[in-house]
């Protein structure tokens, strides 16, 4: 019957006991083809046959987990590029909004403090309209965006932490705030500036202190190649000393005689390689340092400084030629690092006495090979407020050839530093080393032994210092203490300048200011927002970033003026930058909140959110008796 149902025998076989019938389709017939199949039901073939695989085959499963995670970053990767060129390309300009609230086109931006010109919660853009419409705000800190275009930023209710809920479309429209923008730079001063080539344009070092360059280099030898404990110093989470980690033995014991054999080799100090007075300063051509030099040296020439400053570069880093000229006629010589390399001994892989991997390094090398015998070496965004010659003069530097000034915090070195170079070597407050003097024949010994420490930097930066100023700012006092040679230390402390948090009894800071020896302000130096050209066109909407200090309170800005001896020191610092933002760097903005009518918008920290704070300090004192507890 089955065979009736199907289509007709084509064969008979004869078997043995049996006859066995082969049916076979007749031409045309659809018998025996493979019925029709979605692509969905193949689609599921194939992951039923992978699930099979991935459950079965554990090697071909880890290989499968391995691409997939590797395709995945690839592809977040490419697409984080991607979004940053668009967003390279279409500008750092607030862009057009597509939907307004009334009077309010952006709504309201947040301050990631509690000062209402804090940097913005949002750091790489600003959205282009409002998320809601018809609400109040939190009681966050920021404010109403209204309106922005290339001539100026309307904005409105600028307020602190804790304060009352606005609407923006009713603050935009009923009490907007104007704020005027200066034209954007000449092409020619937006151009990347190329370094002058003309000859003499850069102070080449004498043969004295080439001489000199190579005697330290063979005295420091090759690098000293000890393992450190796993953990960076830089998070104070990673911090290997945190985690109770050391040195090994071994590694203590070569660092240890590498030490000693360098004090061995070391050379004398050369009488004739070194001679006058003078500033010294590292400069860079990126934005963080471009314009804070030029700040640094107008300051010095404004406060009645007539000494010679050399201005040192990177490599291929120094101005181009009529900047140069500028600078030239303003007592200042450019020198470059890259005279100062040896390029066979790099090559060679050995540590020479001016190898420098890291922008830290760059002090100490200018301190000790550049052609002054006495030194004031500064920061490039260290601004002075009176004539710093005076410092030479005092009782202070006359005992001891050499003025440091402490920092905000107790020592922070790891328990080997004792271990390597004795218990005398360990502080117990640290130093700021925005600024330090120098009387290189007096303090050679030490001086020499703090490059030894420069150029080994991978071991000594971490063994000095913990996150909190990470860096050079240590190897020069570790020199002296382990020498037990006696160094001249300001008496009077830091302060904590910046402005006033609505939300904190203290000061939201950005500057360190330091004293001279009768606890005069001196320097004011900007560790927090660097000087740049990005400000309003009136002074009105300038965001002042010098109105409070944990030590003098709301009478910063009468202090600071006083010892400047002008009216408004920040107003002469904020017209330098206004009328030379486009000479000293006249790049684009690189983030959008440094195109707005307002600001510049202010960096800042606080000394209670972090520990180990020296609260033996002055600055510290009010808080103290105010019953606040340091870590």
């Amino acid at each position: 019957r089955r065979a009736r149902d199907r289509d007709p025998p084509v064969a008979v076989l004869v078997g043995s006991g049996s006859v066995d019938v082969c049916w076979v389709p007749a031409m045309g017939s659809d018998y025996g083809k493979r019925p029709s199949r979605g692509g969905a039901w193949r689609a599921r073939g194939m992951a039923r046959s992978l699930y099979v695989r991935l459950v079965t085959d554990t090697k071909f499963a880890t290989r499968a987990l391995a691409i997939a995670v590797v395709t995945l970053a690839l592809c977040s990767f490419g697409a984080r590029q991607a979004y940053e060129t668009v967003e390279r390309f279409s500008g750092v300009r607030v862009g057009p909004p597509t939907q307004r609230c009334g009077a309010s086109k952006y709504g309201f931006l947040r301050a990631n403090s509690c000062h209402p010109f804090s940097l913005p919660a949002q750091m790489k853009r600003v959205d282009a309209h409002p998320k809601r419409c018809g609400r109040f705000t939190h009681t966050t800190a920021g404010f109403c965006l209204c309106d922005d275009d290339e001539s100026a930023t309307v904005i409105a209710a600028p307020k602190g932490c804790g304060t009352e809920p606005v609407m923006c479309e009713k603050a935009c429209k009923q009490n907007p705030i104007v704020g005027r923008k200066l034209p954007a730079c000449s092409p020619e001063d937006a151009k990347r500036r190329e370094p002058c080539a003309r000859r003499g344009a850069t102070t080449t070092p004498s043969k004295e202190i080439i001489a000199l360059l190579d005697e330290l280099a063979r005295a420091m030898g090759e690098p000293l190649g000890v393992k450190m404990p796993p953990g960076s110093r830089r998070d104070l989470y990673t911090d290997f000393v945190m985690y109770g980690r050391r040195m090994s033995e071994e590694a203590v014991r070569e660092t240890r005689r590498r030490v000693d054999l360098f004090k061995k080799n070391a050379p004398a100090y050369p009488e004739r390689a070194f001679t006058g007075r003078g500033v010294v300063i590292v400069g860079g051509n990126s934005p963080k340092f471009q314009t804070s030099y030029w700040v640094a040296i107008h300051a010095l020439r404004r406060a009645g400084c007539a000494l010679p400053i050399q201005l040192w570069f990177p490599e291929h880093e120094s101005p181009d030629c009529e900047r140069a000229d500028e600078l030239r006629r303003m007592g200042v010589t450019i020198h470059s690092f890259g005279d100062l390399v040896d390029e066979t001994s790099a090559s060679s892989g050995a540590h020479g006495a001016a190898a420098m991997t890291n922008r830290f390094m760059y002090k100490i090398v200018a301190l000790v090979f550049s052609s002054f015998q006495e030194v004031l070496l500064m920061d490039s965004d260290n601004i002075v407020l009176r004539d710093p010659n005076s410092l030479f003069n005092s009782d202070l530097y006359s005992d001891h050839g050499s003025i440091l000034w402490m920092d905000f915090w107790r020592g922070s070195a790891a328990p080997d530093l004792a271990s390597v170079l004795g218990y005398d070597a360990r502080a117990n407050h640290t130093h700021e080393s925005g600024q330090m003097v120098m009387d290189k024949k007096r303090t050679w010994e030490a001086l020499r032994l703090a490059l030894f420490f420069n150029a080994h930097s991978d071991v000594f930066y971490p063994l000095t210092v913990n996150y909190m100023g990470l860096g050079d700012k240590e190897i020069v006092s570790t020199a002296f203490l382990h020498l037990r040679v006696a160094y001249g230390v300001a008496p009077h402390g830091p302060d904590h300048v910046g402005v006033r948090d609505h939300d904190r009894a203290e000061t939201l800071g950005n500057t360190m200011m330091q004293h001279d020896m009768d606890g005069v302000p001196m320097f004011l130096h900007a560790n927090l927002g660097k000087p740049m050209g990005f400000v309003p066109a009136d002074r009105t909407t300038y965001v002042r970033r010098w109105q409070i200090s944990n030590g003098r309170g709301l009478h910063l800005p009468r202090v600071v003026n006083d010892a400047a001896g002008v009216e408004d020191f920040e107003m002469w610092y904020y017209d330098l930058l206004r009328r030379k933002r486009c000479w000293f760097d006249g790049r684009p903005a690189k983030h959008w909140y440094h195109t707005l009518g307002f600001g510049p918008f202010v960096e800042g920290f606080h000394v209670s959110d972090h520990y180990n704070v020296n609260d033996e300090l002055q600055s510290f004192r009010a808080m103290v008796d105010a019953g606040i507890v340091f870590g």
